[in-house]
């Protein structure tokens, strides 16, 4: 392998960490108006890096995904976890929307998981008739691991990574 094989490698192994770190996601939505609303929902990642999420529908972001069918997703890296808030690892991912209808098979198994994952908490709301779940399929994404570590992640279950570059570049003064 070669150098930039080599990071390449790294900077796709430390998505996969960042994505099985951390159990919530910053949720961006908008609407016909394109007002854009963020906020955040616990989620579950499966093993083709799709993200579920259990929402209620009395939340404003929940007729959003509904009516619109695309969110953004972001993971990322707790503040004080982090050497420089400026360079805090994170992964934002566009992605489309579709409702899992409550009964399913697919959804039976998806809240098993979650609940597992996600604890005590799930299974108490799992019952609620006013919450529904959304699997959210990552497009491509923007995976930055610090200053000059930029990288572009796309594919099937986000399979390919690549260098980001663009513009001219950073200037300073």
């Amino acid at each position: 392998m070669d150098k930039n094989s080599d990071e390449l490698s790294a900077a796709m192994e430390d998505c996969r960490k960042l994505m099985g770190s951390l159990s919530s996601i910053v949720l961006a939505t908008s609407g016909h108006d394109s007002q854009p609303l963020a906020s955040y929902a616990p989620v579950y990642v499966d093993e083709n890096n799709c993200l579920y999420v259990y929402v209620s529908s009395l939340a404003k972001h929940t007729a959003l995904l509904r009516k619109t069918g695309l969110a953004s997703a972001m993971f990322i890296e707790d503040e004080s976890a982090s050497s420089d808030l400026f360079a805090r690892k994170r992964l934002s991912m566009d992605c489309s929307v579709e409702v899992i209808p409550r009964d399913t098979q697919n959804w039976v198994q998806i809240m098993n998981a979650m609940e597992e994952r996600l604890g005590e908490t799930l299974a108490s709301l799992r019952g609620l008739l006013d919450f529904d779940l959304f699997r959210l399929q990552p497009k491509e994404g923007r995976l930055i691991l610090g200053f000059g570590q930029a990288y572009r992640v796309s594919g099937e279950n986000l399979s390919r990574i690549d260098f980001l570059r663009g513009g001219s570049g950073h200037k300073t003064k």
